[in-house]
């Protein structure tokens, strides 16, 4: 695990504090030491910081081939390497470390840009090679690392985060508004871009090659995955598969020579995850847990009962509202506007977690491949709805109510089906589009945005699946990638803490694609239950109230915080209504005043309150 930067300027050398301030900017992703490789004839530089975890004396980066042609930067952390490096040592190769970072430089060798084929993990990584006088980018299957890259008339840059690419030398980072309007919608700015103009992020499964000369092309993907139901198996021989496909994951993401634990927050998946950790290993696991004084967030029981039942080595802490102390520093380490506020809890169990180890596992991906969240099941409660829905188009009322509102009521069946690219947007919008437009000064309307461009893309892509299936496969291309692992990423390497997400796994997900909807997600007792092949699996260990309450989820209660009572209205009207806020000058103030005192206003206020810092931090 670590952080990973480059440079290449298409009109002069680069200097050696240039690549060294890029790299600097990055430390905390790699505290355990640093390196730079330059080929300054054409140049170019890649420069490395690292947080040692497999191998860490021959692991150094950046690394080059024994012929002193390829050189490498890499982010991650492969868990079939000894199978590849296998394969190659019977092809020919040697080698002199233990590092599967060594392991990615030969596959790539030996196959070319296809190497990424070949690999099992999470990573992000930049190969100079000056056989072809091309640097070639790539990023893993899901999007685990990240990988952000710039392109103007002077330069190229690249790096983990945009902190990184910003301490180059000569960069001009533009505002782009239209992304702004998508971070209101999502939360979160949709790839391939960012925040700002000339700065993207390459997505999951894609590859980029740029030429010694500064030309960059297209980015392309290497890898996709679709749900593809197979019939014929009964619930009993699913449980099994998925048992020994999700046992062999987490042994396989336990490869280390550090310390390392779990983060267990009491719900489905990361219960499980360390169950299965419990199993395999042979000293108690040690788990990190965050929890809330306000009940109806918090689930500190239930990760204390699966410390109990395990006997980790467990260790709590509470957040409480002076968490929002940490907002600037959280802002200015996600380098674009991003309003997950799951992303306060993640830096303190990231904090907890790294007194005492360097890497963990998580619970995260369960709900995209198993269908958990909570709005896959009213998304299928809605499709008992149909002939009603079908009845309401059909009604003399309808056409009247569709020309006042034609977003809201629209003439579309496919809407009402629930297949609609609109009726899904409606269940992830954090900020609707009504709301938007009230917001939105009049010369910045023109970026309010109908869809997305990447969820247009995906649902096109997805429309033939069925209505459960089309909206997991939205979300693993957006949500997942976008929001759930950014988060995870930049929030625990604040901290210097590498984390692994067993259940994100290419073999697992393989298996998740197959398995039919009805076991994943299905009436129980008259009412829908999603994730039900996960449940089942954790039923072997904890009771059926354990495992069948309500999902809860890793959410901060901002409602408690920012509601009409909250000691915190002072602190938003000065932020967001003052006479230095930098929203007044994009966002009309009176439609802000109007939401301040309501609590189901209270992720809109979070998405301001971030932008209003993001403005402060880059005006």
């Amino acid at each position: 695990m670590c952080g990973i930067t480059g440079l290449l300027l298409k009109h002069r050398p680069i200097k050696d504090a240039e690549l060294l301030a890029m790299s600097t900017a990055i430390q905390h992703r790699g505290p355990d030491g640093h390196g730079f490789w330059y080929n300054q004839s054409h140049h170019l530089g890649l420069g490395h910081r690292r947080l040692a975890i497999i191998d860490p004396v021959g692991g150094v980066q950046p690394m080059s081939d024994d012929a002193g042609a390829i050189h490498m930067v890499f982010n991650g952390e492969i868990y079939n390497y000894l199978e590849v490096k296998k394969t190659l040592q019977e092809l020919g190769y040697r080698f002199k470390t233990n590092s599967d970072t060594e392991v990615v430089l030969y596959a790539y060798k030996h196959w070319g840009e296809s190497s990424v084929e070949h690999l099992r993990g999470m990573f992000a990584l930049a190969i100079a090679d000056d056989r072809k006088q091309e640097l070639f980018l790539a990023r893993d299957h899901f999007g685990i690392k990240p990988m952000y890259y710039y392109e103007d008339a002077q330069c190229f840059a690249f790096g983990s985060e945009i902190q990184a690419i910003r301490a180059a030398p000569g960069i001009q980072l533009d505002i782009d508004w239209s992304a702004i309007d998508q971070y209101l919608w999502l939360q979160y700015v949709p790839h391939p871009q960012t925040a700002f103009h000339k700065l993207k992020k390459l997505p999951p499964a894609h590859t980029l090659t740029v030429s010694y000369q500064g030309q960059v092309g297209q980015p392309k993907p290497y890898w996709s995955f679709e749900f593809k139901p197979e019939p014929g198996k009964t619930e009993e021989d699913w449980l099994n598969e998925l048992d020994a496909t999700l046992k062999e994951s987490v042994k396989a993401h336990l490869v280390a020579d550090v310390p390392f634990g779990a983060f267990l927050s009491g719900g489905i998946d990361s219960s499980l995850v360390v169950s299965y950790m419990a199993q395999q290993m042979g000293a108690p696991v040690k788990t990190f847990s965050i929890g809330f004084k306000e009940e109806k967030y918090n689930e500190l029981n239930y990760a204390e009962m699966v410390a109990r039942k395990w006997g980790t080595d467990h260790h709590v802490e509470i957040v409480e509202p002076q968490g929002l102390d940490i907002l600037p520093d959280l802002v200015r380490h996600y380098g674009e506007p991003f309003a997950d506020s799951s992303a306060i809890p993640t830096w303190y169990v990231s904090k907890l977690a790294r007194q005492h180890v360097t890497m963990t596992l998580t619970g995260d991906g369960g709900d995209e491949l198993f269908a958990g969240y909570g709005r896959y099941v009213r998304f299928a409660a809605q499709q008992d709805l149909f002939p009603l829905n079908q009845k309401k188009l059909k009604s003399f009322l309808y056409p009247l109510v569709n020309k006042i509102d034609p977003y809201s009521y629209p003439s579309n069946l496919a809407f009402w089906e629930g297949k609609s690219l609109r009726n899904l947007m409606e269940y992830i919008r954090i900020v609707p589009f009504e709301l938007r437009k009230r917001l939105w000064k009049g010369e910045y309307a023109q970026y309010l945005q109908y869809t997305p461009p990447l969820f247009q893309t995906v649902y096109d892509a997805a429309r033939h699946l069925n209505p459960t299936n089309l909206f997991q496969q939205v979300d693993v291309n957006t949500y997942l990638p976008l929001d759930i692992l950014t988060k995870v990423d930049v929030a625990s390497m604040m901290h210097s803490l590498e984390v692994r997400p067993p259940i994100i796994d290419v073999q697992v997900a393989a298996l998740a694609a197959r398995i039919p909807t009805s076991f994943n997600l299905a009436k129980i007792g008259g009412k829908y239950e999603g994730k039900i092949l996960l449940k089942k699996l954790l039923q072997r260990h904890f009771d059926h109230d354990f495992v069948y309450r309500e999902k809860k989820g890793f959410s901060v209660p901002l409602e408690f915080w920012f509601g009409q009572k909250s000691k915190h209205q002072n602190y938003l009207r000065e932020k967001l209504l003052s006479n230095d806020s930098m929203l007044k000058g994009i966002f009309e103030q009176k439609t802000i005043e109007k939401m301040l005192p309501h609590r189901h206003f209270s992720y809109t206020i979070w998405s301001l309150l971030v932008l209003e810092e993001w403005l402060r931090q880059n005006r």
